[in-house]
């Protein structure tokens, strides 16, 4: 929701105490409910669960599971790629995977990868979608949005990669883990 919804839904228009009543409705909403009220660009807010859960975050079952488990997917190979990647490592990346990404094209697990990528997980603010442009020829790239840097940890993520790698150490990838390290000393989510 955006701040002026919320001050024409909540303060019948009249905003002058919104500051005030938001700070308020944070304190209590993280005290009360575990969710802190973030707010993104353009006076939006999002809530973000502030609860640690000892279960997994990602829990495939049914159509919302394939999609989290595609995210989980394309978030670790951005991690892995120090941070962000271009669409086309990510395309290549999940194809090797043998999940098709060919626009238009249905996976019979995930669906439409595509636009699960490029419009849904970047509507839902856990893709962050860049256009650079690069030897005027412009190349996308991605890294993880703001909702994945509350709801995803990277350690999860760098777990994931070590047990596909035969239990490898987390901290034999050097780069990732230094920044996973920093993460978590500035971060309470990740």
């Amino acid at each position: 929701m955006n701040k002026a919804r919320i001050i024409k839904s909540v303060f019948g228009g009249q905003g002058k105490n919104f500051h005030r009543v938001m700070t308020k409705a944070r304190d209590l909403l993280s005290k009360i409910f575990g969710y802190q009220l973030v707010e993104l660009e353009g006076s939006k807010y999002m809530l973000i669960n502030e609860i640690r859960n000892t279960l997994p975050h990602v829990s495939p079952v049914g159509t919302k599971g394939s999609q989290q488990v595609l995210l989980f997917l394309v978030l670790t190979h951005i991690f892995m790629s120090e941070e962000f990647c271009t669409e086309e490592s990510l395309w290549k990346f999940l194809e090797n995977l043998g999940i098709n990404c060919t626009e238009g094209q249905n996976h019979s697990y995930f669906g439409n990868v595509r636009h699960m990528v490029t419009e849904v997980f970047v509507a839902q603010k856990y893709i962050d979608k860049t256009v650079v442009e690069q030897n005027d020829a412009p190349k996308i790239e991605y890294k993880w949005g703001v909702r994945a840097e509350h709801e995803f940890s990277r350690r999860t993520a760098l777990e994931f990669v070590s047990q596909i790698y035969n239990g490898r150490a987390i901290n034999s990838w050097p780069l990732q883990y230094k920044a996973l390290i920093a993460r978590e000393k500035t971060n309470k989510f990740n």
